[in-house]
């Protein structure tokens, strides 16, 4: 009894990082057993047989909005498995008009370059690099009750962002290790408040040159690695992130993610995907916020004070607790927008049916489309999810989001548009790639 009370009342925290410390002890048993012991090539499951690489390329109309803020439209294009690899190079070029700048212009250039090899197939190399004229990022207030009208946007009249990613994989992409670093510069512009206001913001105290890096561990023993349809993926992984300034905090960020793909149907063209993904922020050194570098003239921009004093208040939340994963978005919670709910710590699953409604291997070169066509996947998919301040308060509140998603199955690309329906509203995603 004594020992029951003693647990109930120990740190939720501690818990946490004991539980996920201990799963990764017995996941590194397995793998020691089942990879370095046993004389088979797969962990588990092996690749199905698919038609060999081939180079291919397409190239996209992209178009968005942020209301009340800027508009966009531009041009993708995407070069896949480059040589019969695994290497990709993805290149995207937006701009639009953008309200409350001097010039009205919002352009974003973007370079992605996806698992190049390096000396050793074992080893590859990613990099991305982007720059952003008159952006705009959206905040919401923090926790799962917060106000789904009260979100603000911080521009930015320029943002650098780079980084890259070293990877170490064993049996076929089935077992990896990889770090990532990625370093950014922005320049502050102004805010804008619930009602569409602007306020100048040149000199706030915003991180101007935020940074981070993140390793971990990827097992994804499943028959086919871009699109699965029987086996499992486990991934740990932690974000760092340091002090830009003595006003930030320094904090590390845990996030476990796990994904079970279980076949319906005899010919596997129906697939049950299970997913679960928990995020956990902890600061290690707590910033100091000043009160009043968030001060504003009213004389000057009447008004200006209350979105300043929000502004106060999310700098100081964050860097007394941290943040971790957010939900809503393209990947978890989808019919929320992107970043809709955060808080210190995040819990979410979703239920995916898939269902390959055409399936062929035909090769097709359009100049601009070049490929093999592999399908047609319908979806179904209902997801749950929950933010709190404190571990032991996860799954007190939460929030749903249901609704259907097409897929176009390339034999080296997945292009994915789903629709999501929440308690607040839908939202339409269209996004390369599955959502977990």
């Amino acid at each position: 009894m004594k020992l029951q009370k003693t647990i109930q009342q120990a740190d939720a925290k501690t818990i946490n990082r004991f539980l996920n410390g201990y799963s990764l002890f017995l996941l590194c048993t397995f793998l020691q057993c089942a990879v370095f012991i046993s004389p088979v090539r797969a962990i588990i499951f092996d690749r199905r047989s698919s038609p060999e690489l081939q180079t291919s390329w397409f190239v996209y109309p992209l178009a968005g909005k942020i209301p009340g803020v800027q508009s966009f439209y531009g041009m993708g294009a995407t070069i896949a498995a480059i040589g019969g690899s695994e290497s990709d190079v993805t290149l995207i070029k937006l701009k639009g008009e953008a309200e409350h700048f001097d010039n009205d212009d919002f352009e974003i250039d973007l370079l992605m370059i996806f698992d190049v090899p390096l000396y050793a197939k074992h080893i590859t190399l990613s990099y991305f690099r982007t720059d952003i004229r008159n952006g705009a990022l959206p905040e919401n207030e923090r926790g799962i009750d917060s106000d789904p009208d009260n979100r603000i946007y911080l521009l930015g009249s320029t943002v650098h962002a780079s980084g890259g990613e070293i990877s170490l994989n064993f049996l076929d992409n089935q077992f990896e290790l990889y770090y990532a670093f990625v370093q950014s510069s922005v320049k502050p512009y102004g805010v804008v408040d619930t009602d569409g206001n602007f306020y100048s913001d040149e000199d706030s105290n915003l991180n101007k040159s935020p940074q981070g890096y993140r390793y971990g561990v990827y097992i994804d023993d499943t028959d086919n690695r871009r699109d699965p349809r029987v086996g499992y993926r486990i991934q740990f992984e932690r974000w760092g992130i340091p002090a830009a300034t003595d006003e930030h905090s320094q904090f590390y960020q845990d996030d476990i993610n796990y994904s079970l793909f279980i076949p319906f149907l005899s010919d596997h063209s129906g697939v049950l995907v299970l997913n679960y993904f928990q995020s956990s922020a902890t600061v290690i050194r707590e910033g100091t916020v000043d009160v009043a570098d968030y001060k504003c003239d009213e004389a000057i921009q009447p008004g200006c004070q209350a979105v300043f004093d929000r502004l106060y208040q999310n700098k100081l939340d964050t860097a007394t607790k941290g943040k971790a994963t957010s939900l809503g978005g393209t990947n978890r919670l989808r019919g929320y927008p992107t970043n809709r709910f955060y808080d210190s710590h995040m819990g979410f699953y979703g239920i995916e049916c898939r269902w390959y409604m055409l399936e062929s291997q035909n090769a097709f070169n359009y100049i601009i489309e070049k490929g093999v066509f592999a399908g047609i996947q319908l979806a179904l998919f209902y997801e749950e999810g929950t933010v709190a301040p404190e571990f032991s308060e996860l799954w007190d509140e939460t929030r749903n989001s249901y609704g259907i998603g097409l897929r176009i199955i390339m034999n080296t690309t997945i292009v994915r548009a789903d629709y999501g329906t929440g308690d607040e509203g839908s939202e339409f995603t269209f996004f390369v790639g599955y959502p977990f």
